[in-house]
């Protein structure tokens, strides 16, 4: 079988996807450590007999709606390959639209927060955007810090610590310590968690989709918590759902503790981050 017709295939076999053909090449561009355009350039050319049964193999994982960043072990984030595992939520494009954000709110930190690292795509994205600044990234899951050590270890990113706590407990004596926390926090109600997308319900952790009854108990939890950690002026960044925005912006706006509440849309154009400073 050509590469052109496995692709083909796969293609078909996908077909119920968004993307089968998108999804179809990158599977068999990881099997091959190639690029996409190597695809067209050796479109004519047998796949041999091994690398084949890997490609159905992995064909088949997808159209059981296994997400592909588990099957490749690879996610994209701010133009970096990071490793991905079922461990931690699967970074998403909205979530690179809150770290370059975050990033621009800030100006010479010294010390950042990541609430919620997961799979430490953001704290080393920090990290490597602010070498001189000691970036700690915090997570409840063990299975979590684990994958975001890894993701460490890939990046050399030694300004980074790794701490297990739930949200900001372990730095309630840092009194205005930080110039900034960012945070991901689940914020799926838990009574919805049944009706998202296989790919996440079955693939993310639930520890990473459940925010409670309400969907925003942690999000609530660490705003009434955040202020007191941030210097004055310090910045809290979060990432909720579209039909969460208002409610939490209009919840900060009404707490003497919180300043410069401004929230963004995301490229769909739909609400998707809030900022706010610290009074």
């Amino acid at each position: 079988m050509t590469i052109h017709d496995a692709c083909r295939w796969a293609e078909e076999e996908l077909r119920e996807l968004e993307s089968p053909r998108l999804e179809a090449e990158l599977l068999l561009c990881h099997l091959m450590h190639w690029k996409r355009h190597d695809l067209y350039l050796n479109h004519k050319c047998e796949i041999n007999g091994s690398c084949l049964d890997q490609y159905r193999g992995a064909v088949l994982r997808r159209k059981n709606r296994e997400p592909l960043q588990h099957i490749t072990g690879r996610v994209d984030f701010l133009g970096r390959s990071f490793i991905a595992g079922p461990g931690a939520l699967i970074a998403r494009p909205e979530t690179e639209f809150l770290t370059e954000l975050f990033i621009q709110e800030l100006s010479k930190p010294e010390y950042i927060l990541d609430v919620g690292t997961g799979s430490g795509v953001i704290a080393v994205s920090l990290a490597l955007a602010y070498p001189s600044a000691l970036v700690i990234g915090t997570d409840i899951s063990l299975e979590a810090l684990i994958l975001a050590r890894g993701n460490k270890q890939l990046f050399r990113a030694g300004n980074l610590i790794m701490v297990r706590s739930d949200l900001v407990e372990a730095f309630r004596q840092d009194v205005r310590k930080f110039d900034g926390i960012i945070a991901n926090l689940p914020y799926i109600p838990s009574h919805q968690i049944h009706h998202l997308e296989a790919e996440v319900r079955d693939g993310d952790p639930l520890i990473a989709l459940d925010g409670g009854a309400s969907g925003l108990e942690l999000v609530s939890s660490l705003t009434t918590s955040a202020c007191s950690i941030l210097r004055k002026d310090g910045v809290l960044a979060l990432e909720l759902d579209r039909e969460q925005v208002e409610t939490v912006s209009k919840m900060l706006e009404k707490d003497p503790l919180w300043k410069d509440v401004s929230t963004f849309r995301d490229l769909a154009g739909q609400p998707r981050i809030i900022t706010a400073r610290a009074i």
